[in-house]
């Protein structure tokens, strides 16, 4: 078993040896980091990972409850009570219909309450997991609705770029997008394929991009090439990401992008890229699988392999969240 990291927030010196002594008669090994404020438990958490926080109900610096309800759904919090402690047990520990504060000296009731914190947080955690999955797979499957709808309308007025705009900005407002847009691959007769941009959207105080012609640098395309004829999307971070195309999304004041291809039969026609400029993302496999069914989608009913450029200034868009 790998050893314990504590977190331990104000708690008085004979408390603080209580601890320490049960733990170590019970088999555990552990490290402890001492704090004597909410502000610096805070700071703390925001440096490292800890296993258990133990916080005295009474801090120097404001309710215990203020405490708990930031870091509660990272950590398992355990709320040593100095007499009527202010906060109840589930809104201490994010658990439903558990008691872990700790109102007597035994040793058995201290061990008793740190295992069962950390026992029920992680049952917790993953019941939040799962109903999280269950959420965004059904806002997924109505988006997903809403973009078939969008791609299927047969009304005159709306061009199919136009179209194609909507369900973009439907798509940068769900998923908390910084910059969603759509190229497709260009293949000459003669001479190396190339990209052209056709729709870009962007978020309010997101730098729209734009280029001189319709070819959109591709400092990135052997790679991507291999990895979109593989039926794969590229994905990757700031420091992640091979150094040229690292440069590439520091340009565009990115973080974190994924790209997924358009695909026709055996061959790759465009992708989708999206792009968060505030996070380093790691894009679930429900996000991805969202893109790919739009990306189909757009494959069926829009996409052309030979698009009208869409890059050039005046062309670009901000969605309005």
């Amino acid at each position: 078993m790998e050893p314990l990291n504590l977190l331990i927030v104000a708690i008085r010196t004979e408390w603080k040896f209580l601890i320490s002594d049960s733990l170590q008669k019970a088999g555990y090994t552990f490290t402890e980091t001492h704090v004597s404020s909410k502000q610096e438990a805070l700071e703390a958490c925001n440096y490292s990972r800890y296993d258990l926080v133990i916080s005295n109900c009474r801090l120097p610096d404001g309710d215990v409850a203020d405490l708990v309800s930031v870091i509660g759904k990272l950590f398992p919090c355990l709320v040593m009570a100095e007499g009527k402690c202010p906060v109840n047990s589930e809104k201490a520990l994010s658990l439903l219909a558990t008691d872990f504060y700790i109102t007597s000296s035994e040793q058995s009731s201290w061990i008793s309450a740190v295992e069962n914190a950390l026992s029920q947080w992680k049952k917790n955690a993953q019941q939040n997991l799962r109903e999280q999955r269950l959420k965004h797979s059904t806002l997924h499957k109505k988006v997903l609705t809403r973009v078939e709808e969008e791609l299927s309308s047969e009304e005159e007025y709306e061009h199919s770029d136009s179209k194609i705009s909507s369900v973009l900005t439907l798509l940068l407002e769900v998923l908390d997008l910084s910059r969603i847009y759509l190229c497709a691959k260009q293949s000459p007769s003669e001479g190396e394929p190339t990209l052209l941009g056709k729709t870009e959207i962007v978020a309010p105080g997101v730098k729209k991009v734009t280029y001189k012609d319709a070819s959109v640098s591709v400092p990135y395309f052997n790679r991507w090439n291999t990895i979109f004829s593989a039926k794969q999307p590229v994905t990757g971070t700031l420091t992640t990401l091979p150094p040229g195309e690292q440069q590439w999304l520091n340009y565009r004041d990115s973080q974190s992008l994924l790209a997924v291809p358009i695909l026709s039969d055996d061959n790759w026609e465009g992708f989708i890229g999206l792009e968060d400029s505030f996070n380093a993302r790691e894009w679930s496999t429900e996000e991805i699988n969202l893109i790919e069914s739009v990306a189909e989608l757009i494959k069926d009913k829009h996409f052309q392999q030979t698009p009208t450029p869409y890059f050039f200034e005046g062309n670009m868009v901000s969605a309005q969240v």
